[in-house]
């Protein structure tokens, strides 16, 4: 099979070439000229032998999507053809970064399960889940679809900071979401993460509505109710303003499963 790409035309397999035409759909943004797709790319590299999967997967989906800009601006043929190339051998580098990423989202050995009842206490991010965020967790993966209320981004921040204060060595957070009340908000959050040396990452999905929580070391929880599991405290000064442990909860389950990742 073969494209046509500023009136020269290049070789490649079918799968490279759905791949392709994936990246070289996405809209250009001017913004993104300023920054050097080759120090994208160096990032996914050195991400990837540093096996931080998920950043590696972003910085080469980035780093791709900036070189089809280029490339798509250029007109000089030599030039085209020697940049298709190498984003074809990017996009084939990046295979196997994807299936890792696959591997270590995907339910495997059922370890753990706890029922939370209606107003019961004592389940507090860390004391339900933080034991399983340690110093080797160096990645998390959060879906949470729904972040548009005061109190659900409250709970997003209270997450992160058990996160950061269990695993010394995080170095990248990604977020799926479906929708976002105010975007201010994750940006106060991304930089209040990247003082302490961590990319926080958010993508949008409109059809998401799955909540998980997968980390790096290859353990997946998912909470029925996502991070949204707390009831209102009873006034402005009692109990379980500060301290989760204290606030009445709802009823749901809490699955964890240990990923197929090796």
């Amino acid at each position: 099979m073969s494209i046509t790409l500023m009136s020269f035309t290049f070789k490649i397999s079918i799968s490279n070439y759905f791949v392709f035409q994936k990246i070289r759909k996405s809209p250009t943004k001017n913004n993104r000229k300023k920054i050097n797709p080759h120090e994208i790319l160096l990032k996914a590299i050195h991400s990837e032998r540093d096996r931080r999967f998920l950043e590696s997967q972003h910085y080469y989906c980035k780093g791709i999507e900036l070189l089809r800009d280029f490339v798509n601006n250029t007109r000089n043929t030599r030039t085209v053809k020697r940049y298709y190339e190498h984003i074809l051998q990017y996009i084939e580098r990046s295979k196997s970064v994807y299936a890792q990423v696959e591997k270590l989202l995907k339910t495997g050995e059922f370890l753990k399960s706890t029922q939370i009842q209606e107003d019961s206490q004592g389940h507090s991010y860390e004391t339900l889940i933080g034991e399983y965020f340690e110093a080797d967790v160096h990645e998390i993966y959060l879906e949470e679809p729904y972040l548009q209320r005061p109190y659900q981004v409250e709970n997003l921040v209270i997450f992160l900071e058990m996160a950061v204060k269990k695993c010394p060595r995080l170095k990248f957070v990604k977020l799926l979401t479906n929708r976002v009340g105010n975007d201010a908000n994750l940006r106060d959050i991304q930089g209040s993460l990247r003082l302490r040396g961590i990319e926080f990452i958010v993508e949008r999905d409109p059809r998401q509505h799955d909540r998980k929580v997968a980390l790096s070391t290859g353990i997946v929880k998912k909470i029925g109710r996502g991070l949204h599991i707390f009831k209102a405290a009873n006034s402005t000064y009692s109990l379980g303003i500060c301290d989760y442990d204290f606030r009445r909860c709802l009823k749901t389950d809490v699955d964890v499963w240990r990923s197929g990742r090796k």
